[in-house]
């Protein structure tokens, strides 16, 4: 699923303000803010795909694992994930992440909440 959340300790001036960062993924590098995931940005509205794990229909609650919000930060949206609309068949990412892992791993931890 995808979960749109708003980087609310990042809502002010200086950071939305910001068009170039050093990533703290990467930080030898200096790049555009959108061409990283960087909560500093204009409208700092953030995308983390992560696992759903199960589903409370009686309290709302989902239980989802990998997303990457600070704890309070504020739930936008949520989306169903489509494999077949979303992957990218040829995705090319740029040489300063060719030491990324390809995939998340399994293990991390679990959320409940929204």
């Amino acid at each position: 699923m995808d979960v749109l959340w708003w980087a609310a300790s990042h809502d002010n001036p200086e950071d939305r303000s910001l068009t170039q960062i050093n990533p703290p993924y990467s930080p030898e590098v200096m790049t555009g803010v959108f061409a990283s995931r960087v909560e500093s940005r204009p409208n700092p509205i953030v995308l983390t795909t992560c696992k759903l794990l199960a589903v409370d229909e009686e309290k709302g609650i989902l239980r989802i694992q990998d997303i990457d919000a600070y704890d309070e930060s504020p739930v936008v949206d949520i989306k169903a994930y489509f494999p077949m609309s979303e992957r990218v068949k040829e995705a090319h990412i740029p040489s300063w992440l060719a030491d990324e892992p390809e995939w998340m791993p399994e293990e991390g931890t679990a959320l409940e909440g929204f």
